[in-house]
């Protein structure tokens, strides 16, 4: 037998993540422009007040470099730290809203989702859980609807028998009844959480 492999997405929803996972990077290279220009003003004003001589001015033109590698690579960091981060977050943001839009274009269709559980560190939980109540309730309005169509179709079926004008409504409501009965059939059904 097969061994089965779960492929991983990382970009979900990639326009959503990237928008995202693009500002905090813009947001971190901004913060680290900033603080640049404040440590290399800092600096300058200092490198003015100690040069004396040329041997301290070339020790500082060195101290000038060393400092804007480090700022330099603190910016490359920053923007790379919040860009992982953007990326972790909007992933498990969007991991729940895609399970939830499987769900609903299954509800579009007619029929009730099977459970599909979500990842452990995801975010949305209680707004999933409230959503699988409400599919839980709209399953129990149906269950109830379907019932009671059931009593009417087995009422129209000895009519019918009596009444043949009756035969095209009984035909009918059998469609509908069978097709409510198959959009129930998988409510109970769970899947994997999303991964």
């Amino acid at each position: 037998m097969p061994e089965s492999h779960s492929r991983r997405t990382y970009l979900i929803d990639r326009r959503f993540q990237l928008k995202y996972v693009l500002l905090l990077m813009g947001w971190g290279a901004v913060m680290a422009v900033l603080f640049g220009l404040w440590a290399w003003q800092a600096h300058q004003q200092a490198a003015e007040l100690l040069a004396r001589d040329a041997d301290q001015q070339a020790l500082l033109h060195q101290a000038d470099r060393t400092l804007l590698v480090a700022l330099a690579a603190i910016g490359l960091l920053s923007m790379l730290a919040l860009g992982l981060l953007g990326f972790i977050i909007t992933h498990r943001v969007a991991g729940p809203v895609w399970v939830m839009g499987l769900e609903l274009a299954e509800l579009a269709r007619g029929r009730y989702p099977a459970r599909r559980g979500l990842r452990r560190g995801d975010e949305l939980q209680s707004l999933h859980t409230r959503f699988h109540q409400a599919i839980d309730a709209l399953a129990a309005r149906d269950r109830h609807t379907l019932e009671a169509l059931e009593e009417v179709l087995g009422s129209l079926r000895s009519a019918a028998g009596r009444s043949p004008e009756l035969q095209p409504a009984v035909a009918a409501l059998e469609i509908e009844v069978k097709a409510r009965r198959e959009g129930l059939g998988g409510e109970h059904q769970s899947a994997p959480p999303a991964g």
